[in-house]
């Protein structure tokens, strides 16, 4: 490959990251956010999921756990998001 074509190559891949990297922050700003106290009365409603979405090593050393909830692994989101109700309010939390 010419080195012009290298180079539109990489602005090509540059531009798509920051694409990428935009598209999730601003999906992020956008949801909707709720407040613990918000949360205890959802807690164990058949109506609503809550998600742990932690890092593994954030879970295993946290001693604070919302009863009820899935832990999922957040860097595996396409093998679990498809099995999520999608009918029901899902909750999802980390720290």
């Amino acid at each position: 490959m010419h080195d012009r074509g290298m180079a539109t190559l990489l602005l090509l891949v540059t531009v798509m990251s920051f694409t990428s990297v935009a598209t999730a922050a601003r999906a992020a700003e956008e949801a909707p956010r709720i407040t613990k106290e918000e949360v205890r009365p959802l807690i164990g409603d058949p109506g609503v999921i809550i998600l742990d979405a932690r890092t593994s090593w954030s879970w295993k050393d946290s001693d604070t756990k919302i009863k009820g909830a899935v832990r999922v692994d957040p860097a595996d989101v396409g093998s679990w998001a498809a099995s999520i109700a999608k009918e029901k309010k899902i909750i999802v939390y980390c720290s």
